[in-house]
């Protein structure tokens, strides 16, 4: 089976940014992804316009809050003004800010990608982490990561209608199992053989007086077909229900002699 692709872009200014993104392509690999890794100054090698496939990004912030020097260019590409609003309104993207928050604008690099893609039409499929250098990248960067397998799935299941991912989703979205699976759980819910018992009464058939009484006649027909431990009422009753009689010491009564007397009780006479 193809693995299921998607597009890992970094910009980095002293290469954790890109250490990061070469450990989520290892993971990827483990996780039955494939992860094409490029730098975001690589701008021949991708296009984000024509990108059909999800998007990782993960970019740290240098200087009093721009984005890494090698991803300069593509920042001031997605800057234009002539842009319009649907540009990459296909893209489908998660995005993980580095940054250090003793710094006045913290992951502001990330933040400036991050919100010029949401105006151009592209959406998240998973949120956008910011990783703090001060506490501690790894405090973010490790969660993020183990949470981005589950998201990509998630988005690859929700692309099943395309002709690439068929084979990908099918089982997932296979009817035949969905109805058996339904089947059985409702099986859970009848007692046994009662379903099939019930399949013999004509529930589409006209009532009759024996077994729907006209309006008005619900106590008669309450006496004449009284609940009891070998018969039900209507319409159960219909059903050959196998239920056990039960032995007769336990059905025995015994009346205790009364010696007629009468208390009466202080206050309540």
């Amino acid at each position: 089976m193809r693995k299921k692709r998607f597009l890992l872009l970094y910009g980095t200014q002293k290469g954790q940014a890109q250490a990061i993104a070469e450990e989520i392509a290892q993971q990827a690999e483990q996780h039955g992804f494939l992860a094409n890794v490029f730098s975001l100054q690589d701008l021949e090698k991708f296009c984000l316009e024509e990108e059909r496939d999800p998007v990782v990004i993960v970019i740290s912030t240098t200087g009093s809050g721009e984005p890494p020097e090698p991803a300069a260019k593509f920042v001031r590409e997605i800057q234009y003004k002539e842009l319009p609003a649907d540009y990459l309104a296909q893209l489908r993207y998660g995005l993980l800010a580095l940054g250090d928050s003793e710094f006045t604008f913290f992951c502001n690099g990330g933040k400036i990608v991050d919100r010029r893609l949401q105006e151009l039409g592209a959406k998240h499929f998973y949120d956008t982490g910011y990783a703090d250098d001060s506490t501690g990248l790894e405090q973010v960067v490790d969660p993020w990561i183990e949470g981005l397998w589950a998201a990509l799935n998630e988005e690859f299941a929700k692309r099943s209608g395309d002709p690439e991912k068929m084979e990908e989703t099918k089982s997932a979205g296979d009817p035949e199992e969905t109805k058996s699976a339904v089947g059985d759980q409702n099986a859970q819910n009848v007692p046994e053989n009662l379903d099939l018992q019930m399949k013999a009464i004509n529930l589409d058939s006209s009532p009759t007086p024996s077994t729907a009484p006209a309006k008005g006649d619900a106590s008669d027909a309450s006496a004449e077909a009284a609940p009891s431990l070998l018969r039900s009422v209507p319409p159960l009753c219909q059903c050959s229900l196998t239920v056990p009689s039960l032995p007769v010491p336990y059905l025995e009564v015994q009346i205790l002699d009364c010696d007629g007397k009468v208390t009466f009780l202080p206050g309540f006479y």
